[in-house]
């Protein structure tokens, strides 16, 4: 499994980009959310990856983020739908608003993107809106310039805590605080660790 390429983008397109590294020039699969969030070709990025196995090719997926990522496994798992149409669901909507689509059952929502009928924006809501209500989405607007690892770890520190018992609202303003303290370089131990004292 590839969890995550680190390396230079050396070309990238609406749909697709190319990583060297260590002189190797890896093609990933990307979305339009994800590619509105790349850098300049020559800078040095950093992308979550989903490898995606057919009997005639190793196709590999790339996220800026783990919430799309999440998406993307979810979204694979229904039936009749493939990696190539899922991402263009997850190009033609944000996580954010893909959640509030199905949450809400809004199939006219859905349907505005391409490839996506009446009967499969039903069964993406059917499947997923249980889903999806149990793991609602965890968002730091209020702290700017997160990484992707950064968001990543807020979001482990955020289910240790509600696991522990916490309320997630409450674990939310805990963990800015934190946050807001300590830096985003913090490690998830001591994350966890200052959250639980807040408390």
């Amino acid at each position: 499994m590839i969890e995550s390429v680190r390396g230079f983008l050396l070309k990238k397109v609406p749909t697709f980009c190319v990583v060297n590294c260590s002189g190797i020039g890896i093609g990933i699969f990307i979305s339009l959310n994800t590619y509105q969030n790349l850098g300049e070709e020559g800078s040095e990025i950093n992308l979550l990856t989903y490898l995606h196995v057919r009997e005639d090719a190793l196709l590999l997926y790339g996220f800026y983020e783990e919430s799309e990522r999440e998406m993307f496994r979810r979204l694979i798992s229904i039936s009749g739908i493939g990696p190539r149409l899922t991402m263009t669901i997850l190009s033609g909507l944000s996580v954010m608003d893909l959640r509030k689509a199905i949450t809400s059952e809004d199939v006219d929502v859905l349907t505005r993107i391409p490839g996506i009928g009446k009967k499969t924006a039903q069964r993406v809501i059917l499947e997923l809106k249980e889903k999806i209500s149990l793991s609602a989405p965890l968002t730091y607007s209020a702290i700017p310039g997160l990484s992707p690892q950064e968001k990543d770890k807020v979001n482990q520190a955020l289910q240790a805590l509600v696991t522990l018992g916490y309320r997630q609202t409450d674990a939310k303003n805990v963990l800015e605080r934190t946050l807001k303290k300590l830096g985003n370089q913090v490690s998830l131990e001591d994350l966890i660790k200052y959250a639980l004292q807040e408390f």
